[in-house]
Order: C-alpha cells, then sequence, then structure tokens
C-alpha cells in the first residue's frame, strides 16, 4: 500500500497532508503560492513583510490570494526581504533557497491519540530521504513534545482546533515546522530544569523537561509568533545521513 494511502483513508475530508515542491521547469507555480510559502518557511509575519517591502499587509495577503500582482520594484522589494531573487519568484529560475525542495505538511486535530499518526508520517517522509536511526530517533522526539505542548498548552485541548506540521529537506538539514492558532505558547520561555532535581510533578516540569530535551537533540529551535498567524515554532536538526533527493 502507498505510505500516503493509510494517511488519506484514516484522517477522511478534514485533516490532511501534502507535498509542497518548488517549481522544476516543468511544474508552474503562480507568485502567490511561492511568496506564501517562502513567507511562511522564513517565519516573517504578513505585517513585518508589509513593514519591510512600505506597503500594507492587505495587499501582502491580496499579492498571496493571486488577487491584485505588485510592481516589477514592489517583487523586488520583496524578494530582498525574503533573501531571494525576482526570477525564483517569477520562476525563471529556482534560487539557492531550494535547488529541489520538498515541503511535506500534515494538518491535524488537537488530541493526543493523533501523535502516533503523527510519528507515522514523519517516519515515513525522513525514511524517505534516508534519514539514520539515530536522527529520526531525534527528530521524532522534539516533535512529540513540542505538538503535545501545542495541543495541552496552546489549545489547552478544548473544541477541536487544527495544527500544522511541515517537514522539509535541504542540503544535510530537516527541518520541521509546528503552526497553530491557539493562545500564544513560547516553549522557550520556560526555564530549563534543574537536572540535579528532575523529580516533581505538574505543568511547569512537564514542560521544562520537554523543552530540554527539544534543545538537547536538536541543532536549532525558533520561536515566532504574530496575532494573525499564531505560533510558529521551528526546530532544526543537522543530519548524518541523507541524499536529500525528493520523496
Amino acid at each position: 500500500m502507498n505510505p500516503w494511502t493509510l494517511f488519506s483513508n484514516f484522517f477522511g475530508e478534514e485533516p490532511y497532508f501534502k507535498t509542497l515542491k518548488p517549481s522544476n521547469g516543468i511544474e508552474a507555480m503562480n507568485i502567490g503560492f511561492r511568496l506564501k510559502e517562502l513567507r511562511r518557511l522564513r517565519g516573517i509575519s504578513l505585517r513585518n513583510l508589509a513593514k519591510k517591502v512600505g506597503v500594507s499587509a492587505s495587499f501582502i495577503s491580496q499579492v498571496e490570494q493571486n488577487k491584485c500582482q505588485p510592481s516589477l520594484d514592489t517583487l523586488g522589494k520583496i524578494s530582498e526581504a525574503l533573501e531571494v531573487t525576482t526570477g525564483y519568484l517569477l520562476e525563471a529560475e529556482q534560487d539557492e533557497f531550494s535547488p529541489s525542495k520538498e515541503v511535506v505538511e500534515i494538518r491535524l486535530p488537537n488530541r493526543l491519540q493523533y501523535l502516533s499518526i503523527l510519528a507515522e508520517f514523519v517516519g515515513t517522509v525522513c525514511r524517505s530521504h534516508e534519514v539514520s536511526h539515530e536522527d529520526l530517533e531525534d527528530i521524532l522526539l522534539a516533535v512529540d513534545e513540542a505538538s503535545s505542548n501545542i495541543i495541552r498548552y496552546a489549545y489547552q485541548v478544548g473544541p477541536i482546533n487544527y495544527f500544522r506540521v511541515r517537514v522539509s529537506f535541504e542540503r544535510e538539514l530537516v527541518q520541521v515546522d509546528l503552526l497553530d492558532q491557539g493562545a500564544k505558547f513560547n516553549p522557550l520561555e520556560i526555564p530549563l530544569p534543574d537536572m540535579k532535581d528532575i523529580t516533581g510533578d505538574g505543568k511547569e516540569k512537564d514542560v521544562s523537561l520537554g523543552v530540554y530535551f527539544m534543545k538537547k537533540v536538536m541543532d536549532d529551535i525558533r520561536y515566532h509568533y504574530s496575532p494573525n498567524e499564531g505560533n510558529h515554532l521551528t526546530m532544526v536538526k543537522k543530519i548524518s545521513q541523507s541524499k536529500g533527493n525528493g520523496l
């Protein structure tokens, strides 16, 4: 069975996964799509990008939805802010940002029972890139801790809501982005525990231990929040074995 059939059969219509691949000269993607994906991967909010470019956030939003097209001058400013060439946004070239980068995304309900499906998803895409067993175990640990925090503390379980997990591969790096619309929750602000005394219970102890292990197994962790887009946690792992090819 195709590994992705498992997810589509299990989830039905609501949760989803998808592969986002930059144009390779055959697949054409519009400026809006590229702009939105680049902005999200850079962790830049609509408001911050608009401020850098000198336009309104609503204008950037309209460009991303292909409701309007920027002038070449504005497109140049957008490209500069996103650290790519204008040609990349116009699909004339692929740019060093992502020569053959694969981005795979899954959306899940804020329920702990879905974490096993998330682990299967992340494991499948990492193994398809020949990520070593040791590196994969580290990535799975960090993803499980980060996702649990989203469910328990950003959404506080509550009514059904969704969060997204995006996995991307570039050169010798695996990047995992977790995005949710829950309450503002920055796990990096939680003080790390005193490892001489890890006894005790409660929210702060659980979260601080989780953040400790996330930082220990991943090479870089960043957090960004904006009122419009919510929480965005980025975790990066340098991998010892990966061909970095497509899925």
